[in-house]
């Protein structure tokens, strides 16, 4: 543990000698909305929840990322809501202009008791709108034993 300790320590204290210059490090808060499609449009109508990302910027184009959040999935009739926790880690390219790429990988933890844990990937293309403004427009893939579905989703996000 006190490995871990000082790893952390001295993780936070390297990134804090580049303080007098831009920082690598971004992070934002987002919320989001889902739409169902496939398997999952039979069973659920609608999706909403937000996430917590950080960026860390390897160069002007590349940055790796982490993700986290929650999602809440209305169920149609007959079916419950269903609730979802993402962890993601993945890279976001930014290409000419303010267009960006972004491609995630990670789990997702179901919030019902029981629930398995899910392989999630999120595809999607962002545009910036301003350095503290941003949209992503994303494909968000869940798979366990027997199957997988989808939604269509949309981050907007303020960076600070």
């Amino acid at each position: 543990m006190k490995k871990v300790l000082f790893i952390a320590a001295l993780a936070v204290a390297s990134f804090s000698v580049k303080a007098q210059s831009e920082s690598p490090i971004k992070f934002s808060v987002g919320a989001e909305a889902h739409l169902p499609i496939g398997d999952l449009g039979d069973v659920s109508s609608f999706g909403f929840g937000g996430s917590v990302q950080g960026d860390y910027n390897l160069d002007e184009s590349l940055a790796l990322t982490l993700n986290a959040g929650y999602l809440n999935f209305s169920g149609k009739d007959g079916y419950g809501n269903s609730g979802l926790i993402p962890v993601l880690g993945g890279i976001k390219y930014t290409f000419s202009g303010n267009v960006y790429g972004s491609a995630q990988l990670g789990a997702s933890f179901g919030t019902e008791k029981g629930s398995e844990t899910l392989f999630t990937y999120a595809p999607g293309i962002g545009y910036k709108f301003s350095p503290n403004f941003d949209a992503l427009l994303k494909y968000t893939g869940w798979s366990q034993k027997g199957g997988s579905f989808g939604s269509v989703g949309l981050r907007v996000a303020y960076t600070f």
